[in-house]
């Protein structure tokens, strides 16, 4: 049975991750909506998410290895960007232009992905590091993007 989509991922840093996701790779019955992203992840095997200081704990825990199918990396199976296909969420991202734990390069990757399948974005960058999307400029950018942007998915 396929359900309309009601459901509204939003998530900051690893929930912007695992929100993005569940909704490319898990969400069979396509009932999320649309993806709200802040400064998650989106693509391990990015060279520069490398530097991240806690990368190799991600790498050794994040995915058990023996639920891998044979040729799919660690690092592809857990990156959203892995599952993103002409029948994605809408999803609208932030990244920090000065965050050292999420580069802005995973902004690029995600968008490249998401316009390659023909799947509504958009995405913004904001000025400073990891959590400055909290601080009271930004906050009200962000907090209005998402509101535009959850306003044009209901239109669909």
């Amino acid at each position: 049975m396929r359900y309309k989509p009601n459901i509204i991922l939003l998530g900051n840093s690893a929930g912007g991750h695992l929100s993005m996701l569940y909704s490319y790779k898990f969400d069979a019955n396509k009932r999320v909506k649309a993806v709200v992203n802040i400064v998650g992840p989106a693509d391990l095997s990015d060279p520069s998410f490398k530097s991240y200081y806690d990368c190799s704990f991600v790498e050794n825990h994040l995915v058990d290895p023996t639920i891998l199918s044979k040729g799919i990396s660690i690092e592809d199976y857990a990156s959203p960007v892995y599952w993103i296909t002409k029948n994605a969420s809408p999803t609208i991202s932030f990244y920090g232009n000065n965050d050292t734990v999420i580069p802005l390069s995973q902004k690029k990757i995600l968008d490249s992905a998401l316009n390659k399948n023909g799947i509504f974005n958009q995405s913004f960058e904001f000025p400073g590091g990891h959590l400055d999307w909290e601080n009271e400029k930004n906050a009200s950018f962000v907090i209005h993007s998402i509101s535009e942007f959850l306003m044009h998915t209901d239109k669909k």
